[in-house]
């Protein structure tokens, strides 16, 4: 099938400022939210979803099912949902947890939805409260406890009460409304202890398309897994995760889903995509590329996140003993506390024993303000002298012609360890597909699809000269190990990691 041209993408020469607020895993991940605008007067008011997820080794199957009588939470409520987080996330930064009940105006969500203050919106934000206190979750291994660390089996909500106070006028004036959520146990410990994915806000407004701003949220989970590579997806289980309607002919796929796809190429979070034709099974998969925009959601958040923890943990270890001997030499104790959360505890160690010589040395005719000095020579940034041997030099000087001997030997051990784990995983994955094939493909039908590889990659003029080069023996086994791969890769087998975590270090001697 025929790639679908790259969509033009529009240089910015001043990119729009990421916002990031975080998602909650669990409810990203079951398709809580549905990619659908709420305009039938008729909808839905239960849905069941169930998966197929790799776990501990094992293939199981999990569901999730949504009821509520006010009509299940759709692409709308997603949208005041991420502005609701982003409320909350801003108080976790101030008051490092969030904590029941979170008060908020209906003002402030609505600015952040980019909305005016009229009656009418006032009133969508109440109708939105009470749907997701009203919405239970009947989870079948599928909602994780991040403070229990196991999948949950019972019924859940999402908010645990929806409060409205004050009142609007008709005409949107002196509105006094404000708004308070108590979140379920579950969804606050979660959050808190950071179980959450990433978003970027601003780009996430951008989008008009429901199906779209499904996919959108996704995306980052996906690219961030795939080390910001090319990922597949079943078409099928998209539509059923998205609760969209499932097309069989490509064509009307391009007309529905599609248009989509072009809006996320179109705001950078995609580069390209594709339809193709399953070879594990009857039906369609998307083959979709990352964009610069969505690799560089991925790249801020690692950042952020690193920051984060850096300025919220206490000194602890090397930081706490430096934090200490700057105190010792005059420094206050909250600047003290800075500089070891701005600096490198051993570099900050070897400048206090470059300064402690030279104010010794000077023996106060110059430096007055020992303490002061060495504020300003640490944050400026100086560095000790190249002609100044420090403690942690020498020690280094002593020990490095060893350090590369033994880890010249390990990296030699790790290689040869390596290659045979991912030789025995390849052969794993073949293994797999081999199944697949088996029960899929007839002789005929298998050297017909052999055919097919074969006219398909001799495209490429090159790989057609070297397969007429080969006997048939040769050519059929070559055929058969893309078609392996292709399987592969859509039975979206466990990564060699994963693998390697589940089987342990058995596969080496055979056990």
């Amino acid at each position: 099938m025929a790639k679908r041209p790259e969509a033009n993408q529009k240089t910015i020469a001043l990119p729009d400022a990421i916002d990031l607020i975080r998602f909650e895993k669990n409810l990203l991940q079951i398709g809580f939210f549905s990619a659908h605008d709420r305009r039938s007067n008729d909808p839905d008011l239960s849905r069941r979803i169930e998966q197929w997820v790799n776990r501990d080794g094992k293939r199981i199957r999990v569901s999730a099912e949504f009821r509520s009588t006010l009509g299940l939470p759709s692409t709308s409520d997603r949208d005041k949902y991420m502005a609701f987080m982003k409320i909350a996330m801003e108080r976790k930064m101030m008051e490092g947890e969030i904590t029941n009940p979170i008060r908020f105006s209906g003002y402030s969500m609505l600015k952040a939805l980019g909305l005016s203050d009229s009656g009418a919106n006032y009133e969508d934000l109440n109708q939105w409260g009470m749907r997701m206190a009203d919405t239970t979750i009947t989870s079948e291994q599928i909602i994780y406890s991040s403070s229990r660390r196991k999948f949950m089996n019972k019924t859940v909500h999402v908010f645990r009460s929806f409060t409205r106070t004050g009142e609007s006028d008709n005409d949107g004036g002196n509105q006094t409304v404000q708004f308070a959520v108590e979140l379920e146990d579950w969804l606050l410990e979660n959050l808190n202890q950071s179980y959450v994915v990433p978003e970027d806000f601003t780009q996430y407004r951008k989008l008009v398309r429901p199906t779209a701003k499904g996919i959108f949220v996704y995306l980052y989970v996906w690219f961030y897994a795939s080390r910001g590579k090319e990922v597949e997806k079943d078409y099928g289980e998209l539509c059923a995760l998205l609760n969209v309607r499932c097309y069989q002919h490509v064509s009307k796929i391009r007309e529905t889903m599609g248009l989509s796809l072009d809006d996320l190429v179109g705001i950078g979070y995609l580069q390209k995509w594709d339809i193709r034709s399953m070879s594990s099974k009857k039906g369609f998969k998307l083959v979709l590329s990352p964009g610069r925009a969505i690799l560089d959601v991925i790249a801020t958040a690692q950042r952020r996140q690193l920051v984060s923890t850096a300025n919220h943990t206490e000194l602890v270890g090397a930081q706490s003993e430096l934090s200490d001997a700057l105190v010792s030499r005059g420094v206050a104790e909250d600047k003290a506390a800075a500089i070891c959360r701005a600096h490198d505890p051993d570099v900050v160690k070897d400048q206090l024993e470059y300064l402690d010589s030279e104010i010794a040395r000077d023996g106060g005719r110059r430096i007055k303000n020992p303490a002061g000095f060495i504020i300003a020579f640490i944050d400026g940034g100086k560095g000790v002298p190249l002609t100044f041997e420090t403690t942690r030099k020498r020690d280094e000087r002593r020990s490095l012609l060893t350090e590369q001997l033994a880890s010249h030997e390990e990296q030699i051990g790790r290689e040869i360890q390596e290659l045979t784990l991912r030789e025995r995983y390849e052969s794993w994955r073949r293994t797999q597909a081999d199944e697949v094939i088996e029960r899929a493909y007839g002789q005929i039908d298998l050297d017909k699809k052999l055919r097919q590889i074969r006219v398909e990659v001799s495209k490429d003029r090159r790989i057609g000269i070297v397969l007429d080069r080969l006997t048939a023996e040769q050519c059929r086994r070559d055929l058969l190990r893309l078609l392996q791969k292709e399987i592969a890769d859509e039975l979206q087998l466990p990564t060699f990691d994963e693998w390697l975590r589940d089987n342990g270090q058995g596969v080496l001697f055979g056990d």
